[in-house]
């Protein structure tokens, strides 16, 4: 993490970016463990020839492995702020705190100083054409303990017995992911997974031609995902946790959990709704007909 003269911050990572949000979260944690505003904090990502090594954004495990690293180089920043602080200030780090983008006396530590405020800008300032710089790095999981997401999903659905048309009418999912950085993001990233798993359930199937091999709907055309006619009414939300144990920010994974349990959750709402189970899916209309007339 680079505190600049100006006031900014910069978190530098060599982790991605695919879309769920990586940047805005770590610059969530690292504002909140620095005592920044979050205004002036940026995500630089994304290549570990320049920046600290990170590994792969996949497994669901950005944010609860770079988060960590992330808040550790932030507290590291803040000391070194502090140490700097000190000395401009006349007062103790320890009668010290931040807030918004400030370093302030604590209420009722040093009675003469109580109510001094520098900005990191003025400290910046004072300090010159020099940079405040915080490490930090995420460890290994705890031995002997097993870190996992949890998750429960429930569809209601419709099934029209003489075309084998299956309609999801309703879907329901809670998770469990640990500590929510940012509930916008988290809540848009578990609707997409359930909408990707319903997807997988329906429609989404590669067909290919048994003695060559190759794909015979190799197009988005004939590769069937859901528009929006074929969206349920989604109820999902997170239920409240923090889970410490798996790192200090509290954080767990989400990506895949969403996606998973979409499939069975439908699979057996179908099978309640006519009595006998399709084996296979995607449950297309020929393979309900195909079960229904084994019934």
């Amino acid at each position: 993490m680079r505190l600049n003269p100006d006031g900014s911050v910069e978190v530098l990572t060599g982790t991605q970016d695919l879309g769920t949000g990586a940047r805005t979260v770590l610059a969530q944690i690292a504002a909140e463990a620095l005592g920044a505003d979050i205004a002036n904090v940026r995500t630089v990502i994304g290549d570990t020839e320049h920046l600290p090594y990170t590994g792969n954004s996949w497994g669901s495990m950005t944010t609860a492995s770079v988060g960590p690293a992330v808040r550790m180089a932030a507290e590291d920043a803040k000391t070194k702020l502090l140490d700097a602080a000190s000395a401009l200030m006349g007062v103790p780090p320890r009668d010290l705190e931040t807030h918004a983008s400030t370093v302030r006396v604590r209420p009722g530590r040093e009675p003469k100083a109580e109510g001094r405020v520098l900005s990191f800008s003025e400290i910046g300032d004072e300090l010159g054409n020099v940079m405040i710089l915080g490490h930090g790095s995420r460890g290994p999981n705890p031995e002997d303990t097993a870190i996992f997401a949890f998750g429960a999903q429930f569809a209601e659905v419709e099934v029209d017995t003489e075309t084998g048309r299956v309609r999801v009418l309703r879907f329901v999912a809670a998770h469990d992911s640990g500590r929510i950085i940012n509930p916008r993001l988290a809540e848009s990233q578990l609707e997409g997974g359930i909408l990707q798993g319903l997807g997988y359930a329906l429609t989404e199937e590669r067909v290919l031609d048994e003695a060559t091999g190759v794909p015979l709907n190799a197009s988005m055309h004939d590769y069937k995902i859901p528009t929006l006619a074929d969206l349920p009414r989604i109820e999902a939300f997170f239920v409240a946790a923090s889970d410490t144990k798996a790192n200090h920010t509290g954080a767990k994974g989400l990506a895949e959990p969403p996606i998973i349990g979409v499939a069975p959750a439908i699979a057996n709402a179908v099978a309640d709704a006519i009595g006998v189970e399709v084996s296979e899916i995607p449950l297309t209309p020929w393979r309900v007909l195909v079960s229904l007339g084994k019934a």
